[in-house]
């Protein structure tokens, strides 16, 4: 059963902005990332009833998020350039990126915990139970993280 009392508006204007952010560093397409935030929206409004509060709603909307992220990533299909219009203008790049594509760069498990971490600014306690893991698994995935991106980062941003 749907609760009648989601705080929409409430949510979105709390986390919304994040959570795109989020998903969009996850998914690399604007297009994608909207999609996500909505689809996140649609299921934390379907589990509304269902949700305990044993975590912050921050956590637990970026357990979802991080779902319909994985979910989306295994559905995606190439795109070909012959199948989209023609378009007179191309957007214009974001700036740099270099740690973006790093970031990406990362297996999945270790580019969650980066992301949630210092994109959506979670605690490890936090990623522990958006992800389902144990603390010192995001601990460990964490500092693992950081380690691969300080090489693939190496000449860029660290001296080493």
């Amino acid at each position: 059963m749907v609760s009648d009392s989601f705080p929409t508006e409430r949510l979105l204007d709390s986390f919304g902005r994040e959570l795109l952010r989020t998903c969009f560093a996850y998914l690399e397409d604007e297009a994608l990332a909207e999609d996500a935030l909505q689809e996140t929206f649609l299921r934390a409004w379907r589990a509304w009833d269902r949700f305990e509060g044993r975590c912050s709603e921050k956590t637990w909307l970026t357990g979802i998020a991080m779902n319909v992220c994985r979910s989306m990533l295994r559905k995606k299909r190439p795109i070909f350039l012959a199948d989209l219009p023609e378009c007179a203008d191309t957007p214009p790049e974001p700036s740099d990126g270099t740690v973006l594509r790093a970031i990406h760069g990362l297996k999945p498990k270790y580019r969650e915990v980066v992301l949630l971490y210092y994109y959506q600014e979670l605690s490890q306690r936090e990623i522990a139970q958006a992800l389902h893991l144990s603390v010192p698994n995001v601990s460990a995935r964490l500092c693992r993280g950081r380690e691969m991106l300080r090489k693939a980062l190496k000449g860029w941003y660290f001296d080493e």
